[in-house]
């Protein structure tokens, strides 16, 4: 598969050297650290490559970034975390009941704290305690260590009213725009809640476009190769976005996502001049 992949190159971009490479690497916000390994080590066989013929760049990076627990080549891997896709929030993703996020219903009773319930049960005050045994009871209090002007954090159950109990059911949102999925979190006595959530969104979930990917498309930015086969070698389902699989054509979230802002204007009632 290396071999059948054309060689990466940067004929359609100004021509610059592998310093300015490494630089425009680093200063990409978009690029994590496992995507920046993957993008230095095809830029550095991509380098070799214009020095010395006969070198395949994709083979030397594949040499290059060596094997994951002794089994599998880490460049795999890393080429096919870089397949452009949409990657839902991991709260939108099908949980055991107890890992899933908290229930967002409104409280159905006011929030009280609980006194705190010692672990042990103390000795009565007739009964003397042993020296070791006093010595071990005897802890000094707590110190807690803050920056000037902390505040503790607020307490969303009595703040906001949210009730906070163990979710089981999920409502997803889908974005109008963006097609980006929000998950909505509901316990057993907000059923009702989740129900009626589910049907307000029903209609924009049918009409929402495919999402807007949010993951990988960063080779494609850098280098000029027939990417899309790359992609389905190491991911045979994946199927290219119709945004493209370049991250650099994708559109931008927070361009999709302003909108006009609407300034109030006076109305003028023109009335009748007559009798003046």
């Amino acid at each position: 598969m290396l071999h059948s992949v054309s060689t990466p190159s940067q004929e359609d971009k100004p021509k610059r050297s592998f310093a300015e490479f490494v630089a425009a690497v680093y200063e990409d916000e978009r690029v994590g650290h496992e995507a920046r390994e993957l993008l230095l080590a095809v830029g550095y066989a991509v380098d070799l490559a214009k020095r010395e013929d006969g070198v395949s760049p994709l083979k030397v990076a594949h040499r290059k970034l060596g094997v994951e627990q002794g089994r599998k080549a880490r460049y795999d891997r890393l080429v096919a975390d870089d397949a452009p896709r949409y990657k839902p929030p991991r709260e939108a993703a099908d949980w055991h009941p107890s890992g899933a996020p908290s229930c967002e219903g409104p409280r159905l009773r006011p929030y009280r704290p609980r006194a705190y319930k010692p672990r042990y049960q103390p000795n009565p005050p007739d009964v003397p305690l042993l020296a070791d045994e006093a010595r071990a009871r005897r802890l000094p209090p707590p110190v807690l260590h803050v920056t000037p002007g902390y505040t503790p954090p607020r307490d969303w159950r009595t703040e906001d009213g949210v009730c906070g109990a163990q979710s089981h059911h999920r409502v997803l949102e889908k974005d109008p725009l963006t097609g980006w999925i929000t998950a909505h979190w509901f316990c057993k006595r907000h059923k009702d809640h989740a129900d009626r959530v589910a049907e307000q969104v029903r209609e924009q979930n049918e009409q929402a476009p495919e999402p807007i990917p949010n993951t990988g498309g960063l080779l494609p930015c850098y280098f000029k190769a027939d990417w899309e086969k790359v992609y389905r070698h190491f991911l045979p389902h994946w199927e290219p976005p119709r945004y493209g699989i370049c991250a650099d054509d994708w559109p931008s979230v927070d361009e999709m996502t302003a909108r006009p802002t609407r300034h109030t204007r006076l109305r003028v009632v023109i009335g009748s001049l007559e009798g003046e």
